[in-house]
């Protein structure tokens, strides 16, 4: 039980995003909005409808009581929920139609409130960076920081920010889903049956399986230690290529399967099939950890800091709160260097979203903290486009 200024913190509950089956991704419905737009409705009912479904599983018998809402996400969730079309996201310049922060009667998108109720939503720096990254800011005080520090939502869409003398910087590095388990051959959620890590001790593979079940999957966390693990084993080569079996000593030659589109590391092999880390998984999460370390690479250079003047490294996210910092490090995400200054904060959104409510000089620091950060668009930069080449390699 938390307590904030008299506001207790009663659980947590979560669901999976009823606007998947529009896409996967943000933009993937922004897309659908453009091609259709009377689908913004149905989408903003969709998110709306769960969210009421959230607040009865934490709080039954509290309908039509919850006097306030606050509510933070990525810039096209928050246009959504708001029902505002998002099309401006989709297209160059890629602009909110909004940036400042919301406060509308909540019964007006039918949320479940009191008669008066509110809701409230975070302010926008960006049409890439949203009221989530604001949040994260503000749980860890990256704003306040006295010494060059930096903080991490590792995701689809990896938000960084820096702060220094010179200022708070963000950006958003587009790094795909490989992180979350997307677009990987045995790609899933964190759910029941998913590898989420892996051991190997003389030739010998344990695997570490949500749920303690047979694995049909493999989640984000389960695919970072995987790729970290074969890379210390010179299975995986700094290239990132999966070697043959001829080029591997010991029994774990036979769990190669080669393809003529690039070799397979076997994880696991039943009766009901079998689990494999495939080459393309391992261009894929390439290309993810390379767009991150690009992007924090530009970002010091505008902050005009260097490695060993970050004092702290936070790691946000609820994913993030899953990741090894070994892992991290080995692969090329995190400086080896930093290795004592890393900080796991977990889901500092959903705690950023949790002083404001209960807070209003807390909102206060919100808005103060959108206007402060400068946003750095990766689009076009060669100094990204240098470093995103360089951090391919292991």
């Amino acid at each position: 039980m938390i307590e904030i200024d008299g506001c207790k913190d009663l659980g947590i509950e979560s669901i999976p995003n009823p606007q998947a089956e529009y896409g996967r991704d943000v933009l993937s419905r922004v897309k659908a909005i453009i091609d259709d737009p009377p689908l913004l409705r149905i989408l903003q009912g969709d998110v709306v409808g769960a969210l009421n479904r959230i607040v009865r599983k934490l709080l039954p018998g509290t309908d039509g009581k919850i006097s306030r809402f606050t509510a933070v996400g990525n810039p096209v969730m928050e246009h959504i929920l708001t029902g505002i079309s998002p099309a401006s996201l989709g297209k160059v310049p890629y602009r909110p139609f909004f940036r400042e922060s919301k406060i509308i009667p909540s019964d007006e998108i039918g949320l479940d409130g009191s008669k008066g109720s509110r809701l409230h939503t975070f302010p926008l720096i960006s049409g890439f960076v949203g009221g989530d990254t604001i949040a994260v800011i503000l749980s860890t005080e990256l704003h306040r920081a006295l010494q060059p520090s930096i903080a991490i939502d590792i995701g689809t869409n990896s938000e960084i920010a820096i702060r220094s003398s010179r200022g708070l910087y963000v950006t958003s590095a587009a790094a795909g889903p490989a992180f979350e388990g997307g677009e990987i051959e045995y790609g899933m959620v964190a759910g029941k049956g998913a590898i989420e890590g892996i051991r190997i001790d003389n030739d010998n593979v344990v695997l570490d399986v949500i749920g303690d079940v047979k694995p049909t999957g493999i989640c984000g966390s389960g695919l970072l230690s995987i790729v970290s693990r074969l890379i210390a084993l010179n299975i995986i080569d700094k290239s990132g290529r999966i070697k043959g079996r001829n080029e591997i000593a010991g029994n774990l030659a036979n769990r190669i399967k080669e393809e003529e589109d690039g070799n397979n590391f076997i994880l696991y092999r039943g009766a009901s099939g079998e689990v494999v880390l495939t080459q393309r998984d391992v261009r894929a999460f390439q290309l993810a950890k390379s767009a991150i370390r690009a992007g924090i690479s530009l970002l010091m250079d505008k902050a005009q800091v260097g490695l060993q003047d970050i004092e702290d490294v936070y790691i946000a996210g609820a994913f993030g709160s899953s990741l090894r910092k070994e892992d991290l490090i080995s692969i090329g995400v995190l400086d080896r260097f930093w290795a004592d200054r890393i900080t796991f904060v977990g889901d500092a959104a959903l705690d950023g979203a949790r002083l404001v409510l209960c807070s209003n000089k807390k909102r206060d620091e919100a808005e103060e903290i959108a206007r402060m950060a400068r946003y750095i668009s990766l689009s076009g930069s060669r100094h990204f486009q240098k470093e995103f080449m360089k951090q391919m390699n292991f």
